[in-house]
């Protein structure tokens, strides 16, 4: 078909009428002005694109060298952010350096077997607590031991708990299925709701144990008996060695001053030291228990008593990693926090993220409260339930809580020394399920 001539026409003046403004100086620098933006924009862009490859990659490069460390890892090391101290996977608090270093000491294999490690731990308990009085400590593998080491040493005796006083322990079980777990000699008296004295009438001599019930406002005391042939002992799953500025968390001191004859409390958590079972009494008692057949089999090995001795050196000065942290106050806190929910909302993974200000614990449900600061951080695609369990498989492990929505990162027991590494761990974290993630690890 051929082209009519009217829009020939049209098509040569629209020709003559572009070349005429081509060959105009403004149009001219105009053209060439885009052209050296766009020539000079292209180095940076360039530079961009490279840049968020080069950060993927190395996110990536880092995911899979936590994984392969996982593969291979004895010990997984945990970072504890949910805002309760004693949680099943662990504290997440470290004992302090010396201690460590006294341990490698013992662990090293080219030391005398016949160290005395028991003779320095009776020397700094009569450092740290009254001198004057006859004391003596002895030390068993786990909480659960020492109660051992208790009946047995005390099977001639009658052994009794009220029944008010069986409280749940950190294992799960209750403090008389602990007591009864090898010889089931401990008696149960009384009922649930409170001791009475007529709950002993029937027995003159006895040894009773009493325990720290952590939903009553205060640590328990030893009861007060007209006999004389009562032995008392005080089950203290959360104490200190000396007693603190905190009345309401129980101490050996205390209770020794308040009339108990024999203390036991777990060697981890806030007393700072390794995880054990400690016995703390008077002197004739604490020998018949450590002079039975057993206790060979249950006493702590010559590593923990060592991390011990070092843990009891350090405790008068408040110098323990735990007492560091028990004393961050919120301002502390508030900064860190902040600095660190600006830092994850900067990360494509995270859709919102704010500061909270709720109480931290010791334990879940125990009476112990101390101000804190979280951070509240809810991911673009993950559930918090998924979110929080991918945490938990990562290395180090970080335990965090969740709702509904949102996990929440809680910093009271949490070195600044970690913060680093949570902002690595949430901020770097991707958007795959966990089971997603892990198939994809070669």
């Amino acid at each position: 078909m051929a082209i009519p001539p009217w829009t020939v026409e049209l098509l040569r003046r629209g020709l003559n009428d572009v070349a005429r403004r081509a060959r105009e100086p403004e149009t001219f620098e105009k053209i060439k002005s885009q052209a050296t933006e766009i020539i000079q924009d292209l180095p940076q862009t360039a530079a961009r694109g490279l840049d968020a490859v080069m950060r993927a990659t190395e996110a990536g490069k880092k995911n899979v060298q936590r994984w392969s460390q996982k593969q291979v890892a004895v010990a997984i090391p945990l970072v504890n952010a949910s805002g309760t101290l004693v949680t099943p996977l662990g504290t997440g608090v470290p004992v302090a350096e010396e201690a460590v270093e006294a341990a490698y000491a013992c662990l090293h294999g080219d030391v005398r077997r016949d160290h005395h490690a028991n003779q320095r731990l009776n020397r700094e308990l009569h450092r740290h607590l009254d001198s004057s009085a006859d004391l003596e400590i002895a030390v068993a593998a786990n909480f659960n031991a020492i109660l051992t080491a208790l009946v047995i040493g005390m099977s001639q005796e009658d052994i009794l708990i009220h029944r008010s006083q069986a409280i749940r322990l950190r294992s799960g079980d209750s403090l008389v299925d602990a007591l009864n777990s090898l010889v089931p000699i401990v008696q149960e008296v009384g009922a649930n709701d409170s001791i009475e004295a007529s709950d002993f009438d029937a027995f003159d001599s006895f040894c009773l144990i009493v325990a720290d019930d952590e939903t009553k406002p205060n640590p328990p005391t030893p009861l007060q008996f007209d006999q004389s042939g009562v032995t008392q002992v005080v089950v203290l799953p959360v104490a200190t060695l000396r007693q603190t500025k905190d009345e309401k968390l129980a101490s050996v001191e205390a209770a020794i001053k308040a009339g108990a004859d024999l203390v036991i409390v777990e060697g981890g958590g806030v007393f700072g030291g390794p995880e054990c079972g400690i016995l703390i009494g008077k002197k004739n008692i604490v020998e018949a228990i450590i002079e039975s057949a057993v206790w060979k089999s249950l006493e702590a090995t010559s590593a923990v008593q060592a991390m011990l001795v070092s843990t009891l050196g350090k405790s008068a000065s408040a110098e323990l990693p735990i007492d560091a942290l028990i004393q961050t106050g919120e301002e502390n806190l508030k900064a860190r926090a902040e600095r660190l929910a600006m830092r994850l909302s900067a990360s494509d993974a995270v859709k919102s993220c704010q500061v909270t200000a709720e109480d931290a614990r010791i334990t879940p449900k125990g009476r112990w409260r101390y101000p804190s600061r979280q951070v509240r951080v809810e991911h673009r695609s993950l559930t918090a339930k998924e979110w929080a369990q991918q945490l938990r498989e990562e290395l180090p492990s970080l335990i965090v809580r969740e709702d509904e929505q949102a996990i929440i990162v809680d910093l009271k027991w949490v070195s600044p020394a970690s913060d680093g590494k949570i902002g690595e761990l949430i901020g770097g974290s991707q958007s795959a399920s966990p089971n997603e993630t892990a198939s994809e690890m070669p």
